[in-house]
């Protein structure tokens, strides 16, 4: 074969060309470090790199939502915290209340103490928000737990449930003597007070609506019972607490106190049943009332405009975050599985029965001015007097006990109220360790993703040194070579 300069030109220019290409290629791994600078260099590579990218990108966003679920659940965690450590405060308190013997004075701080202490939990820790959005309100969270201020335009209906075993025996003093300047000692005798004995619930609100009260449960039998209540104001008793005393197979409802009470047989069939639930309705709210729709299945009907709302799922407005792969987590806790609302409830029914007994202090002291303005001589109106006062005297001792009773019962509805209280904190501590494995596992996998895209994408700067520094002495070999054959010519051998 005849080899002619132009094929030696041609030969040698493609050689230069080849070396000076791979003196490119391994000069771009040394300078930019990675192993290839385009797609087509190495497919492989390249579609490791997509994979492993998108993997850090979505581990960077989950490890994003753990941050910020972390710091929902801390601003949760606080308020709960201080709720139960109140809890025991109140409890050590009213434990006392009830085990000793208090003057007025003191009977007046107890309550005071104890209303102080409910209000911190409710407008302190169930109302705290965070970042601008309410914890325990569920989805809700632009709107408080409790009521900004006073509302008297809305009227919500309410389906509340009641645990049967929540109804409690009840003992109060029925009847009082009262004085008229016709009465004689034999009438006070007969209008003595009585100390007896039924069975209530309180509802989660007081100065409810006098309307229609309908309570349903299930008997013994499984038969679905509707019972519709007997309103029993407090303004229209004949006589003294005669809303405690309904008919054998009737229910009083109670509007003023949100009281329900039950008769003998009544209770019996409802004791031996199930479901309990009553449907009562509210428009007078208070400021710092709790808000109905964060707690129970209800209507809110706008008086004014006529508007209507219907809540209902309340127990399961679940705020999730994903924080893995396939992974959500709940990081909120709603306030209907955390602050039970009887603990105001107590603090209220401690509140009127001292209320009352406060009344019957005052008539006692001016039954006593009555005895002491009365003429000396008139023997018999003084013993009609001395009978009252020895009955007002033997109301009180009584009302007395419905007051020891009534710290008693709410130690029992303070503990109830911490050990509901405990559950939402258990519950949140499991969800929030959950947390913390799963960011520390996140953090592993970046760690372990990163070493991974880094050995795909990343070149050896070793290798690539020796490696470029070999190309570049073939390349610079190559143009030497070239340099003396292409100086050669025919005339060299003439």
């Amino acid at each position: 074969m005849r080899i002619t300069n132009n094929i030696i030109r041609s030969n040698t220019m493609l050689h230069i060309q080849k070396n000076k290409a791979t003196s490119n290629d391994y000069f771009q791994q040394y300078a930019s470090q990675k192993k290839i600078q385009k797609p087509s260099d190495n497919p492989t590579i390249a579609v490791r790199a997509l994979k492993y990218r998108t993997t850090l990108v979505e581990i960077e966003q989950y490890l994003s939502n753990c941050d910020e679920a972390e710091n929902w659940m801390d601003a949760t965690e606080e308020p709960l915290k201080k709720a139960d450590s109140i809890l025991d405060t109140m409890i050590d308190y009213v434990t006392q209340a009830a085990n000793g013997t208090n003057k007025d004075t003191d009977r007046a701080t107890i309550a005071a103490q104890l209303k102080q202490y409910c209000d911190f939990i409710y407008q302190q820790n169930a109302n705290m928000d965070y970042a601008g959005r309410y914890l325990f309100t569920g989805y809700r969270t632009d709107i408080p737990l409790l009521f900004e201020k006073d509302s008297t335009n809305v009227t919500y209906v309410m389906k509340e449930e009641l645990q049967i075993n929540n109804i409690q025996k009840y003992n109060y003093v029925y009847g009082q003597p009262e004085y008229a300047d016709d009465k004689a000692a034999s009438d006070y005798a007969k209008e003595a007070s009585e100390y007896l004995e039924t069975h209530r619930i309180l509802l989660s609100y007081d100065n409810c609506d006098a309307r229609d009260v309908t309570i349903t449960y299930t008997d013994a039998a499984g038969k679905s019972q509707t019972v519709t209540a007997v309103t029993k104001g407090i303004a229209d008793n004949k006589t003294y607490n005669e809303q405690y005393h309904p008919a054998a197979n009737e229910i009083n409802y109670v509007p003023e106190t949100g009281e329900l009470i039950f008769g003998d047989d009544i209770y019996d069939s409802i004791r031996a049943g199930s479901d309990l639930k009553v449907e009562y309705s509210k428009t007078n709210f208070e400021t710092n009332d709790i808000r109905p729709e964060h707690y129970f299945e209800c209507t809110a009907t706008d008086n004014v405009t006529g508007t209507t709302k219907n809540y209902f799922n309340i127990k399961e407005q679940k705020i999730n975050y994903q924080i893995n792969f396939s992974q959500t987590i709940t990081v909120n806790t709603l306030g209907c599985n955390a602050f039970d609302t009887s603990m105001g409830r107590a603090v209220d029914d401690i509140y009127n029965v001292l209320n009352n007994l406060d009344v019957m202090d005052q008539a006692l002291v001016a039954i006593q001015k009555r005895i002491d303005d009365c003429d000396p001589n008139d023997t018999e109106k003084l013993a009609d007097l001395q009978e009252l006062y020895d009955r007002t005297e033997t109301e009180i001792s009584l009302q007395n006990t419905v007051l020891t009773n009534a710290y008693t019962h709410s130690i029992t509805v303070f503990q109830n109220a911490k050990d509901t209280l405990n559950v939402a904190l258990a519950e949140h501590g499991s969800r929030y360790n959950r947390l913390k494995m799963t960011s520390s596992k996140l953090e592993v996998l970046q760690t372990d993703t990163k070493e991974s895209k880094s050995e795909n994408e990343d070149a050896d700067l070793e290798e690539a040194f020796v490696n470029y520094t070999q190309a570049d002495l073939l390349y610079q070999a190559s143009l030497q070579a070239t340099g003396k054959i292409l100086g050669t010519s025919l005339l060299d051998f003439i």
